[in-house]
């Protein structure tokens, strides 16, 4: 081995780990970033998830009001105060109930951004209750009868999605914009 002029070995040990580190740390920080994307798609999912679930919810309490008379009843949220803890909103319309489901939807997905919201009622007889975003008003010859007086036992069903945006730019443009959704069918009552 060929000792160095000025006797010291150092000087190429340090070049070695300087590359060494530029070419791990890119590895290293795609790494960390991507599991934040992750972490943040599996939060989204989550979000979309519980706002389907609460919507359906909404959705399955208020169909049984639509246009029903009853003296418990309020027209909007903001009626059910101190003075008035038992009362329930009861939506005038079908188009009102929408939008109460709608509003619900996009209350609990608040940190994710823009949503869309899609809605259908089916008969409790349909097997797959799927939701298409078409609302039937009455029954009709198929068998769907959503948000009629006595519709209790048909399903509202919800699916709540959004486009997902990777924040790395790397990951994103691997994955693009992924669509995620969650959805969730309650019975009427």
């Amino acid at each position: 081995m060929r000792r160095p002029r000025n006797g010291r070995f150092g000087d190429r040990e340090r070049g070695q780990a300087l590359v060494e580190f530029a070419v791990i740390v890119p590895v290293f920080m795609l790494l960390v970033f991507g599991l934040f994307d992750v972490g943040r798609a599996v939060y989204v999912n989550s979000v979309l998830s519980q706002a389907a679930r609460e919507a359906a919810r909404l959705g399955s309490t208020e169909a049984g009001w639509v246009g029903v008379p009853n003296p418990g009843c309020v027209g909007d949220r903001s009626a059910i105060t101190s003075s008035n803890p038992g009362a329930h909103v009861c939506p005038a319309n079908v188009t009102e109930l929408k939008n109460h489901i709608v509003d619900a939807a996009n209350g609990m997905a608040v940190s994710v951004g823009s949503i869309d919201v899609h809605i259908s009622c089916n008969a409790g007889t349909v097997v797959d209750p799927a939701p298409t975003g078409a609302w039937t008003d009455a029954t009709d010859d198929v068998g769907n009868a959503c948000a009629v007086a006595g519709s209790t036992g048909d399903l509202v069903s919800v699916r709540v999605a959004h486009d997902y945006q990777p924040i790395t730019p790397i990951i994103s443009s691997l994955i693009g914009t992924p669509s995620l959704s969650g959805s969730a069918s309650m019975v009427i009552n």
